[in-house]
């Protein structure tokens, strides 16, 4: 029987992260991954790269019209999508080998295979059992389910298979207002494809203010996706031809596509782990439980990333990731100080950080706030979009900022300025006194 130090279950960014911290500290580490292929994720796999390198297509083709009011005759004449599909497989390969050096540089073994909890102290992969001092479960997620739209890869599939399309579908209806639905919604809506979003909630994106969800909302419809919020499926009848929708929303509607996306979240990777037979818990959604310094019921066993129930983020998979690692090295109990950002790669995109206004006030926190437009900013016009807004949620009694959100060109990039100052404990004033270079979009920042 094989015996380890350290044993790291997944391969995604929690799971590399924590193996890179262990083995570069001298820690005899096993990571276990399903198979070669899986190495680096849903991040690198089916999410965050993939996703971004087709939004990143669509950005320039939505700005095509601004362009050529500038002068630059250029024409979109649609998307060859088995070409984009085949430069991202070749993106991800790129990507995945520089994972894989990182690691063999680093001395992590790599075993691949299904693991499986024996004990406390033993995991099965491929037939063989392995023991371990210490363990730190990554396992990650996957593609949430739900009755009502039983997922055939073809007319009703998930974000997994987008990047399998061959072809671009006519018309699509995304189900889900989350980042994962809005961001496809912003991609297909770019080359021509007729979009509706069904919400369950109120608005786009549930976590975010309300200013923030309709300035996102507005454009939306600019662009002629329809959007129904507090919307229900009543039934879904899918065939050869497409797929046949009836919902609840303000009224019935019958809505015809060719195409449905599921996008309604993502769920733990823990069903077949046996974690029973290490005596570590999960909750009622199937996230492994841990306590601020990611341990679980078993105190030499960690769970990190999209297994456990935090922010659903690769960069904070890459952290917790880690502080686990640097617990185990250390023997400490160290915990998540840091604010994290969430990001939102839409047209405009959205970003946020901190404490929204609804949080601060649910807390009962005196607060002020201030916002600045983008039509103030000569970047922003210079590159055609003028539209959102910087938000920042400022403590009354301190003058300290509490948290912030950006709706606006370049959003998910000057949304870590901002992250800086929440995190350091800036005022308002000594942020917005600062000397920004101009013409920039980060100057925005100087009209709060």
């Amino acid at each position: 029987m094989k015996h380890v130090q350290t044993v790291v279950i997944g391969a995604g960014p929690a799971g590399y992260e924590a193996a890179l911290e262990l083995a570069n500290a001298g820690i005899q580490t096993l990571l276990v991954e399903r198979s070669k292929e899986r190495i680096g994720g849903v991040c690198l796999n089916e999410g965050c790269i993939p996703a971004k390198n087709y939004l990143q297509s669509a950005e320039f083709a939505a700005k095509t019209p601004y362009f050529n009011s500038c002068g630059l005759l250029m024409e979109v004449k649609g998307i060859d999508i088995k070409q984009l599909a085949d430069k991202t497989v070749s993106l991800k390969n790129e990507l995945r080998a520089g994972v894989v050096w990182m690691l063999e540089q680093a001395g992590v073994e790599i075993f691949y295979g299904q693991a499986a909890f024996v004990d406390a102290n033993h995991i099965d992969v491929s037939e063989e059992t392995i023991g371990f001092d210490q363990c730190v479960v990554a396992t990650g997620s996957k593609v949430r389910e739900v009755p009502e739209l039983p997922l055939d890869g073809k007319r009703i599939i998930s974000s997994r298979e987008v990047f399998e399309l061959q072809t671009l579908p006519s018309s699509i209806v995304i189900v889900g207002g989350g980042s994962i639905g809005c961001e496809f919604a912003t991609f297909f809506n770019a080359f021509g494809v007729e979009v509706t979003m069904i919400v369950r909630g109120p608005q786009l994106l549930s976590g975010e203010d309300e200013d923030v969800a309709k300035a996102l909302l507005r454009a939306f419809k600019k662009r002629s996706i329809k959007v129904f919020t507090s919307a229900a499926i009543l039934d879904v009848q899918a065939n050869d031809e497409g797929v046949e929708l009836l919902i609840k929303a303000e009224n019935e509607e019958r809505i015809k596509c060719e195409t449905v996306l599921c996008a309604i979240g993502r769920a733990p990777r823990t069903q077949n782990l046996k974690l029973e037979n290490a005596g570590v818990k999960r909750d009622d959604k199937g996230f492994i439980e841990v306590d601020g310094a990611f341990q679980t019921t078993q105190k030499h066993i960690y769970a990190v990333g999209d297994c456990i129930d935090s922010f659903g983020y690769a960069h904070t998979a890459y952290t917790e990731g880690r502080i686990a690692a640097h617990n185990i090295i250390t023997g400490e109990a160290t915990t998540n100080i840091h604010i994290v950002p969430s990001a939102v790669f839409s047209d405009p995109q959205v970003a946020t950080c901190g404490l929204s206004e609804k949080e601060a006030k649910k807390q009962g926190r005196s607060i002020e706030i201030k916002k600045a437009f983008f039509k103030a900013d000569s970047k922003a016009k210079i590159l055609g979009d003028d539209s959102g807004f910087v938000k920042i949620i400022i403590c009354s009694q301190t003058g300290m900022l509490l948290g912030a959100s950006v709706v606006g060109a370049e959003a998910t990039e000057i949304i870590h300025l901002l992250v800086m100052a929440v995190e350091k404990r800036l005022t308002a004033k000594e942020l917005t006194k600062m000397i920004y270079a101009h013409p920039t979009i980060s100057e925005i920042i100087r009209f709060l």
